[in-house]
């Protein structure tokens, strides 16, 4: 059951990332699915998960939501909160989102500064998705997180 629900995880971010590549638009369809997913993942772990995982987990999805969505978008706010989500069902804490997210910018500096995208200022001078710089620091997370 378990390796379903990954499945199910991995395909809707997979989905969510070819359709932010092409249309710079995801449909909210992939987030609900997933974070189904996500959130039934995290109740089979409910005997290891306790009030303040639950708790940073609360605060990082209100925060994404009412913060971060006005800075990069609804949909990347959305991933970064199903994957966390999907984090906190692993084991990986309010300091892991962190370090998801940090991961994520820190991608999308590297590509964007060698293809020369990125203005005086640190903005990207063309908006280009970012759901694949999240998708590729979310399962290097979750590697990190399983092999050390």
């Amino acid at each position: 059951m378990s390796a379903l629900l990954w499945a199910v995880v991995a395909v809707c971010l997979a989905g969510a990332c070819i359709m932010d590549c092409r249309t710079c638009q995801v449909y909210n369809f992939f987030w609900w699915i997933s974070g189904a997913a996500a959130g039934i993942l995290l109740l089979m772990r409910k005997e290891q998960v306790g009030v303040e995982e639950v708790a940073e987990l609360g605060i990082f999805i209100l925060v994404q939501c009412t913060f971060f969505a006005k800075m990069y978008g609804r949909a990347d706010c959305y991933a970064f909160s199903v994957c966390a989500a999907a984090e906190a069902a692993a084991g990986i804490g309010g300091i892991g989102f962190l370090a998801h997210m940090l991961g994520a910018f820190c991608l999308l500096a590297l590509v964007q500064g060698i293809r020369r995208n990125i203005d005086s200022r640190g903005n990207l001078k063309r908006p280009v998705p970012f759901l694949p710089y999240i998708t590729l620091a979310f399962w290097a997370l979750l590697w990190y997180h399983y092999t050390c």
